[in-house]
């Protein structure tokens, strides 16, 4: 049998206890933090799908990557959001089935690349698109680097580890 004795437990423990206070006490500071890495982190997934400059199978919807935004921060919480605003942004997580867009108050008008024409008209109809999902992508690829933030935080807290 082997025996070890552990000496200066008592202060190991102290440690650890003034280490988790202190990552209480700045909770509202990292939280804002990781807010900002995940919305990093959906804004490569929007740029890498290529829903900015878009492909010829997804037109470009540059404006969705300026959508985004960290907020709610609470005691225990944060939000990061996108697609206040955009038209298209649910139908770009989520997919879209074939449909009809419809203008009633103005005529729609825009470069139709298929045809090699501009559009005009009240009515055209829309092919439907898959679901990009790039806010569960991006938020799912910020999983390490947050991890990696937090890693760095109790090295912080402990005088580097």
């Amino acid at each position: 049998m082997v025996t070890a004795t552990v000496i200066g437990d008592e202060a190991l423990a102290a440690k650890f206890t003034a280490a988790a206070a202190a990552l209480i006490d700045q909770e509202r500071f990292w939280l804002h933090d990781v807010g900002q890495i995940v919305e990093l982190s959906i804004k490569q997934n929007i740029v890498m799908q290529g829903l900015v400059r878009g492909k010829a199978d997804n037109p470009a919807h540059p404006h969705l990557i300026d959508t985004g935004r960290v907020f709610g921060l609470t005691a225990h919480g944060v939000s990061v959001g996108f697609g206040k605003g955009h038209p298209a942004a649910d139908a770009l997580e989520f997919g879209a089935v074939a449909h009809a867009i419809v203008s009633t108050d103005k005529m729609l008008s825009f470069w139709w690349e298929n045809r090699g024409d501009w559009f005009f008209g009240t009515q055209v109809w829309h092919p439907g698109n898959i679901a990009y999902r790039y806010v569960y992508n991006g938020t799912l690829n910020a999983v390490i680097p947050v991890c990696k933030f937090f890693v760095a935080r109790v090295g912080a807290i402990f005088g580097g580890l």
